[in-house]
């Protein structure tokens, strides 16, 4: 036994083991007789031999380290036989596991639109509460129960069921312990003992792994021998045979999904995402992508929808419901009968605060907290036609079956038209549009009806505001000029007689009265401003020759050059008055804004002062030394007085004369 380990050890190509087969060929001395007898003695012999130790078919000899692994493993599976419920817990997680390699993940598409649908292993004592609602795959073993047992469960349940049943018969089992004490034990073992440097510790770890391998091989092989008998019933008693176990679920799983969804072939169509996006572009034949022309109302899925909705449902308890047994419809055909349904007007919808959703508003996310209702109102042909000429006079065009879209549309332009049928004084006061709220609070077909019965009222409203709106906007021109020449105005004594009309006209909104009260007034105000503007560009051109009249005539004017009298010209301001332009509303306003009435006074009042800095100047240039004297200011009320005033005057004229020439202030 030494020789043989040593060989293969050295050399293991040749493929020699220690084992009972091998030591009887070569222990045989009789060749004819054979090695039969030594064989079936052999392993008793053997197995007794405190010197060898078996690993797996193998025998080796002990040595002292292979020994305190081998004592440490017979503690281990000594402890582990008394431990059931370890093993047992093993089992059936190695029954589990086996599931999973031999069957895999089973998932399957049904129909057309290619729905998935999943089915679920379990292996509990008892189904899960919603094993109604989804493919259980309920996986039981002969160490826990028997095949009769789950087949009258599978009976009981009903051909209407979903759930497959499946048995793992009982085969084995004294040899499946053994062999699982065997493996865990040895993997205690070897995650205890710390790993050895010493050619024994080597070899006592090989063995021992060795040991754990041929433990799990067994294991393996023994659950594949029950896995082979496994029966697979379907819900109701009737057994599925099927090539492998894969396949016999799969087709099992199936079955199921035509029991678990009978109603899914309704909804089972490709093409319901693109009735959903017709339909939100607000196609009203957006079903049609199905094949279907009729309305929506009286399509199979929208009608199922319909009736589910009743009084109001929200829209994740809808998705829910159809979603689930026994639908399984698609998202895209439970948002696309929605959708469908809300563009024809069948039902309406609010979002969670509650306020109305247009159809083309709303989102496909938003979908799941909508609230949808079934519309209770109808609309005729005959009123949707009367309803379009309501449009058709805020010139707005509207699809027949699709009014509702153009209804917001409709609302701005009524709004907008009653803001320019009126507003701040002297315009009328804005025109009473609380009838328009009745529209606007309503939705869907309710709010279709309510334009209808409004139609008249809202005709005549736009006829009426429209004209208004006219006149306001030919007035309003009048109006502004009016505030802008009596701005322009100033002190004029016109202004006093007009001021009070204004406001008249302002306040008791009189802006339309006919006969025209404002064009009057900025005819009277053109007149009487025009008027004052000549009369006091005449007074300035008098004053302004009259002035000029005296600087032509002073002698220090006359003896300076030409040049210099320009200087002093422009250096004084002295500029003459150009014609005013004034023939026009318009250029009689700029005139104003130009000349303000206000400012003539001062400036016919500063010519004197101008032409006298002029004299002085030119004195200057003449004589530098020349001074100003500013004669002294009284109030003569006698003849003392006016001799004290003279004697003044005199001293000081006496008293300046010595420094040079004298021009009098």
């Amino acid at each position: 036994m030494f020789l043989i380990n040593k060989l293969a050890g050295f050399n293991r190509e040749i493929s020699i083991k220690a084992t009972v087969d091998t030591i009887a060929d070569l222990l045989v001395e009789d060749l004819p007789l054979g090695s039969s007898g030594l064989r079936s003695a052999l392993p008793g012999l053997l197995n007794k031999c405190e010197l060898l130790m078996r690993v797996g078919d193998e025998y080796r000899i002990q040595t002292e380290e292979s020994s305190a692994w081998n004592d440490e493993f017979l503690s281990e599976r000594s402890r582990l036989a008394n431990e059931t419920h370890r093993i047992e817990a093993e089992r059936e997680d190695r029954i589990r596991q086996m599931f999973a390699q031999m069957v895999g993940k089973i998932s399957l598409t049904q129909g057309v639109s290619k729905q998935i649908r999943d089915a679920h292993p379990i292996f509990d004592a008892q189904l899960p509460n919603d094993y109604e609602k989804k493919i259980y795959i309920w996986v039981r073993d002969g160490w826990k129960t028997d095949e009769n047992s789950v087949r009258a469960d599978a009976r009981q349940a009903g051909n209407q069921s979903p759930t497959i049943y499946v048995f793992i018969p009982k085969r084995s089992a004294d040899d499946l312990r053994h062999y699982l004490i065997e493996f865990k034990a040895a993997n205690a073992t070897l995650e205890k003992r710390d790993v050895p440097n010493t050619p024994e510790g080597i070899e006592a770890r090989a063995a021992m792994e060795t040991t754990k391998q041929t433990a799990e091989g067994k294991i393996r092989d023994l659950l594949e021998d029950a896995f082979s008998g496994a029966r697979v019933f379907q819900s109701g008693g009737n057994e599925v045979v099927g090539i492998n176990l894969q396949g016999t679920i799969q087709e099992s799983a199936r079955n199921s999904t035509e029991r678990l969804f009978p109603q899914f072939s309704i909804a089972d169509h490709k093409d319901w995402h693109l009735v959903y996006e017709r339909a939100k572009k607000g196609s009203p034949d957006a079903l049609k992508a199905i094949g279907d022309e009729g309305e929506p109302a009286k399509n199979s899925v929208c009608k199922l929808i319909l009736s589910f909705i009743a009084n109001g449902k929200q829209g994740s308890l809808i998705r829910e419901n159809f979603e689930a047994s026994p639908f399984g419809w698609s998202g895209d055909a439970i948002d696309g009968g929605l959708q469908a349904l809300l563009i024809g007007g069948v039902i309406k919808t609010n979002d969670e605060n509650g306020r109305v959703i247009d159809p083309k508003d709303l989102e496909r996310r938003a979908i799941g907290k909508s609230i949808f209702k079934v519309e209770s109102t109808t609309v005729s042909t005959p009123q949707r036609i009367q309803i379009r000429k309501v449009f058709q006079k805020a010139n707005i065009i509207a699809t027949s079956g699709q009014e509702s879209e153009s209804v917001k549309q409709f609302l701005q332009f009524i709004q907008e038209l009653a803001s320019r049928a009126g507003g701040e004084e002297p315009k009328p006061s804005n025109p009473d549009i609380s009838f328009i709220n009745d529209i606007r609070l309503a939705s869907g077909n309710e709010q279709l009806i309510t334009i209808y019965n409004l139609k008249d009222t809202l005709i005549e409203a736009i006829d009426s505001w429209s004209d208004i709106a006219k006149k306001i906007e030919l007035k309003w021109t009048n109006w502004e000029r009016l505030l802008e020449i009596i701005n322009c105005a100033g002190e004029v004594a016109i202004v006093h007689e007009v001021i009070p009309q204004i406001d008249a006209i302002k306040h008791q909104r009189r802006l339309l009265l006919e006969p025209d009260l404002i064009q009057p007034l900025i005819a009277t105000l053109e007149n009487a401003l025009r008027s004052e503007l000549t009369n006091l560009a005449g007074q300035y051109e008098l004053e302004f020759l009259e002035e000029l009249k005296k600087l032509e005539s002073d002698a220090s004017w006359n003896e300076i050059e030409r040049e210099t009298r320009d200087y002093i010209i422009f250096s004084c301001g002295i500029v003459r008055l150009e014609p005013l332009s004034v023939a026009t509303f318009d250029e009689l306003v700029r005139t104003l804004k130009k000349h303000p009435i206000s400012s003539w006074n001062d400036k016919i009042n500063a010519l004197k002062e101008r032409f006298l800095k002029a004299r002085e100047m030119a004195a200057k240039e003449l004589e530098p030394k020349t001074q100003t004297i500013s004669l002294p200011k009284r109030t003569l009320k006698s003849t003392e007085d006016i001799e004290d005033w003279i004697s003044e005057v005199s001293g000081l004229l006496s008293e300046s004369i010595s420094k040079g020439p004298i021009v009098l202030r």
